[in-house]
């Protein structure tokens, strides 16, 4: 696929999936004159709430413009995210003003089926398919995130039922480990592209080979349910496994952080 298709195709998949995981919080999106606005069901700016630009020429001072203003109503902070290339003259702006990203992340493809994983001895792998394993999940995701600071109530926000982690499109799975929730991951698909996301490993339970399991496991079945490529936003934790099951990287993604106005709350109480 040519470089210019893979840009379009990874970007409309990241705001695809943010569309996704923002309705099924029960959050708002607001998306008008190609710029995408969504705000989940937990307050967190740095993971939660953002601004994705859908179609190029739209200024980066009226992207923050608006972004302010739609989330001063519940008085959050966003992120503004932007892919290099396609997003170059953002980064331009933002630097200009002395903007600094939070997060430079290599935004990885991998264009080959990978084979169903086998677990080894002593660990199982499951998918998501009831209100049990759901717990599971964000047990295993949200120790793992908490030592990047995101809270762990905030993942009960944005996933408050088995609805919200499970779907044709949409694939959850958990490792466990003698029975213990150890690892989890997550795949969305649209555009042809199967988004993973949230690949995280309980601290206690790193080493095994378990981020490498669970990516895997949501990697193969988004070919196996449609999906022409699989990509990712890589962690400088997870960049290393994901080379090693063959993804590359194409561009980069930043974010700005915005932080919330000095007051205020908004209407999720947070």
């Amino acid at each position: 696929m040519k470089q210019d298709d893979l840009l379009e195709l990874t970007h409309r998949s990241l705001a695809e999936t943010m569309r996704e995981v923002t309705w099924r919080s029960q959050g708002v999106i607001l998306e008008e004159k190609g710029l995408l606005l969504y705000a989940t069901g937990a307050s967190d700016p740095a993971l939660w709430n953002g601004a994705v630009r859908t179609e190029p020429g739209l200024a980066a001072a009226e992207i923050v413009a608006r972004a302010t203003e739609f989330f001063a109503r519940w008085g959050r902070g966003f992120t503004l995210h932007t892919m290099d290339h396609i997003d170059a003259d953002i980064d331009i702006t933002m630097a200009a003003a002395g903007h600094v990203p939070s997060s430079d992340s290599p935004e990885m493809v991998l264009e080959t089926p990978v084979a169903l994983p086998s677990a080894p001895p002593g660990i199982e792998l499951q998918e998501v398919k009831t209100g049990a394993q759901r717990a599971d999940f964000l047990t295993a995701v949200a120790s793992a995130f908490q030592t990047l600071g995101v809270a762990e109530e905030t993942w009960h926000a944005v996933y408050p039922d088995l609805r919200s982690l499970t779907a044709p499109h949409i694939v959850a799975v958990v490792a466990y480990v003698e029975g213990a929730p150890a690892a989890g991951a997550m795949m969305y698909l649209s555009h042809g592209v199967a988004e993973v996301i949230h690949v995280g490993v309980h601290p206690a339970y790193r080493r095994r080979g378990l981020g490498e399991l669970v990516t895997r496991a949501v990697t193969h079945e988004g070919f196996q349910r449609g999906a022409r490529l699989a990509s990712l936003q890589a962690s400088p934790m997870g960049e290393g496994v994901y080379r090693r099951i063959g993804y590359r990287e194409i561009a980069r993604y930043r974010w700005y952080l915005f932080p919330p106005p000095a007051s205020g709350r908004n209407r999720y109480g947070h």
